[in-house]
């Protein structure tokens, strides 16, 4: 088979000069020092400040931009595998002109300061396709913007490759075997619940099945599925958009995001209609998601009646295999970490920090999570709105564990360390 042709390169924005970020940053600085570069002319330009933080954030893989007003700075952080760092705080004077530079790009409304905007737009940075998502809102000291940096060339992963354990792995696939009903990935924000629920769909995929996904927006190109984009007027929502494809004849429905009472009713009606229905959610673990749905407004008949299974996720970061190291964990550790475990190891693991992991100790993150499949005695429950004692305790006798489980195994297993357990479950 003949090889490919070589792909063209992406056409990104115009080439900034690089700005030394560290020289006008206001931590090493005095005043007096930035109002004479000010005066001069030499203090860069906000739009090339802020290419060299676009720069600088994709090419350290960053997920998220963080740029925060605070007394006496604009300070300035990148998101790294659920973790803030500090890259650079610029004069406060500047805050005005970054936030303006910013809007520009993201396409919003540059006089409005009292209310939160957001928007999006895309750029090439190193050779490759970025979405870019903005959110700006009104603090006590001008404006605050958040930006998610979204990988576009970057491939769907597969189930396999996610982390989970294999009992999770084994229940998740059960789950996928059902020809109908509705199956939730649920977690906080940033646990990776977009990639899980895509992975799903991957992994259900055949030529003989319809399949149309209804997002806001679209993350990920599916070349075997049909996908409907919201419209940026709010023309029609999730709800609209599902009571349209449930007469386009679908086997399986993937929506973006269950936000609302509405958007949830519709789903359960099209997974009552014999549709495996595809979603994630909000939530602080997998039986409380069912608890929000019937909160939501969702009628007990209907949820008992379509609901085939909960996925609870977080993320939690992985030890740098170039750094990694055994240790005797003192007292106060252990006290955290075995009561979750049958046998607790006489030695656990933790990165010293090196070159490859930016001295943190950490490269990669996987991930933890509990599954809940819905048996006939919970469905008993669900449709009793009983609380989440008893359906924990009726989940329980069929074999579910809880997240801290999952991940205090993981611990024992050297792929994670006792601090970053009680970092990220507490």
């Amino acid at each position: 088979m003949p090889l490919p042709p070589p792909a063209q390169p992406l056409q990104g924005p115009p080439a900034a000069p690089r700005v030394p970020l560290e020289q006008i940053d206001v931590r090493s600085l005095s005043k007096e020092k930035i109002r004479e570069l000010f005066r001069s002319g030499r203090l860069p330009t906000a739009e090339n400040i802020v290419e060299e933080i676009f720069v600088r954030s994709t090419k350290s893989g960053s997920t998220d931009i963080h740029f925060e007003p605070v007394e006496g700075e604009l300070r300035i952080r990148l998101g790294h595998e659920g973790v803030l760092k500090r890259l650079v705080s610029l004069p406060p004077d500047m805050t005005e002109n970054v936030m303006s530079v910013l809007k520009t790009r993201g396409g919003l409304n540059q006089f409005e300061k009292k209310k939160p905007q957001e928007g999006r737009f895309s750029a090439a940075y190193h050779g490759e396709q970025y979405d870019f998502r903005l959110s700006i809102i009104p603090v006590l000291i001008g404006e605050r913007a958040e930006i998610r940096l979204l990988h576009k060339t970057q491939r769907i992963a597969r189930l396999e490759e996610l982390g989970f354990s294999q009992k999770s792995f084994d229940a998740i696939t059960q789950l996928l075997k059902q020809p109908k009903g509705l199956l939730l990935v649920t977690g906080p924000s940033g646990s990776g619940k977009t990639t899980t629920v895509f992975a799903a769909t991957n992994a259900i995929e055949t030529p003989e099945k319809c399949i149309i996904t209804v997002e806001d927006p679209v993350e990920y190109k599916l070349p075997y599925a049909s996908q409907v984009q919201l419209p940026s007027d709010r023309s029609f929502n999730f709800a609209d958009a599902l009571r349209a494809i449930l007469r386009q004849n679908p086997n399986v429905i993937l929506i973006g995001e269950i936000r609302d009472a509405e958007t949830g009713i519709v789903a359960s009606e099209a997974a009552l209609t014999g549709n495996l229905v595809l979603s994630t959610m909000l939530s602080t673990d997998a039986l409380g998601a069912i608890h929000r749905l019937l909160n939501l407004g969702i009628q007990p008949f209907w949820l008992a009646s379509t609901m085939v299974g909960v996925i609870y996720q977080q993320l939690i970061r992985k030890i740098c295999p170039d750094c990694k190291e055994e240790y005797q964990a003192p007292e106060n550790e252990l006290a955290l970490i075995t009561p979750h475990l049958q046998s607790a190891p006489q030695f656990f693991s933790r990165g010293k920090g090196c070159q490859n992991c930016g001295s943190t100790g950490y490269k990669g993150r996987t991930a933890i999570g509990e599954i809940v499949s819905v048996s006939m005695e919970l469905r008993d429950l669900i449709l009793q709105q009983a609380s989440l004692i008893k359906m924990r305790e009726e989940a329980a006798r069929h074999g579910f564990q809880g997240i801290r489980v999952d991940a205090a195994e993981k611990v024992a297993a050297g792929l994670t360390t006792i601090s970053e357990f009680i970092r990220v479950l507490g």
